[in-house]
């Protein structure tokens, strides 16, 4: 007789990671530079060894800190514009939900300044000036 089988575990919704696909393209591009950048720096590591003083293997540890933190925050960047773009289609959708359609007869002009004083100043001018 066969094992009984075991029914697929699922994953839960708060450790499911986001798809690569709703990246923009910008993000998609730097982080694919940072990369490029990392590899630079661990190539560059590699040729110069211990030859390098402290000063230069000072600068290369904060430089490859700065490329490792750049690359942490643009994942992060990436996913708080992905929620600011749900959050606005929610909006959105909520939004064309509740609107009620307007007649274009109801609506009135903003009033506007009166003519009557622009009038009276122009001719008490005109009597000024003869």
């Amino acid at each position: 007789m066969a094992p009984a089988k075991k029914p697929a575990s699922r994953r839960s919704g708060g450790a499911r990671k986001r798809p690569a696909a709703k990246e923009p393209a910008a993000i998609k591009r730097l982080n694919k530079s940072l990369d490029a950048a990392q590899d630079a720096l661990t190539a560059l590591r590699k040729d110069l060894g211990r030859d390098v003083g402290t000063g230069g293997r000072d600068l290369y540890k904060n430089l490859q800190r700065f490329v490792r933190d750049a690359r942490r925050d643009s994942g992060k960047l990436s996913k708080a514009l992905e929620r600011d773009i749900e959050q606005l289609q929610k909006r959105l959708a909520r939004s064309s939900k509740t609107k009620t359609p307007t007649r274009g007869g109801a609506r009135r002009k903003a009033a506007g300044r009166s003519t009557a004083k622009r009038t009276t100043s122009r001719s008490a001018a005109r009597s000024r000036r003869k």
